[in-house]
C-alpha cells in the first residue's frame, strides 16, 4: 500500500521511498545516511568512492563538485567504508587547519609511562607482560626491557557497520 502525502506518493508498494526531494522537504544531494541494508534506497548511492559522470549525476555534482576527486567529466563521492566520521572544524580551533571533506589518518596522542627503576628492578605483571624499565647492569651498564605489545591492529570504539550512502 502506498503512503501519500498531499496527494504525492512518497512511499511506493515496495516500501521505497519516492519523491522525497519534490518539495516535500527531502534530503538535497550530497546528504549522508548510514542504512540498516546492505543496498542504498532510492534516490542514494554507495559512499564508496566511485567515480560518476558529472551530466548524468548533475544535482550531486552541484553539491560536492570535486572535493573528493575527478575532473572534467567525471566527479568522485567521499569513500566512507571502513571510515568514522568527524564533523568539520570549521574555525572552532579544536581541529585547526583542516581542510573540508579531507582524510585524516590515525594517531595517538603523544604520552609517555613511567616506573621507578632500581638496580635490576622489573615489574611482572602476568605472562610476559613487563613495564619499560632502564636498569642498572653490572658495572654500571644499563639495559632496558620493554612492555610486550597488547591489543590489535587499530583503534577503534566498540561500533556497528552499516551502510554509507549519498543523496544524488
Amino acid at each position: 500500500m502506498a503512503i501519500k502525502v498531499n496527494g504525492t506518493t512518497v512511499i511506493d508498494d515496495s516500501r521505497n521511498l519516492v519523491n522525497i526531494a519534490s518539495g516535500l522537504g527531502g534530503s538535497p544531494a550530497g546528504s549522508i545516511i548510514y542504512h540498516a541494508a546492505n543496498t542504498p534506497p532510492t534516490g542514494f548511492i554507495k559512499a564508496n568512492g566511485a567515480s560518476l559522470s558529472t551530466t548524468t549525476y548533475a544535482d550531486l555534482f552541484a553539491a560536492i563538485g570535486y572535493t573528493y576527486g575527478g575532473s572534467g567529466g567525471s566527479f568522485n563521492v567521499p569513500d566512507l567504508r571502513g571510515e568514522f566520521l568527524r564533523g568539520w572544524d570549521d574555525s572552532r580551533g579544536v581541529d585547526s587547519g583542516r581542510s573540508f571533506g579531507s582524510y585524516q589518518a590515525d594517531e595517538f596522542k603523544s604520552h609517555r609511562h613511567s616506573a621507578d627503576a632500581k638496580t635490576d628492578f622489573y615489574t611482572y605483571y602476568g605472562s610476559d607482560k613487563f613495564y619499560s624499565v632502564r636498569t642498572a647492569g653490572a658495572g654500571g651498564a644499563h639495559y632496558t626491557k620493554y612492555v610486550n605489545y597488547e591489543g590489535g591492529t587499530e583503534t577503534r570504539p566498540r561500533n556497528i557497520a552499516l551502510l554509507a550512502c549519498i543523496k544524488y
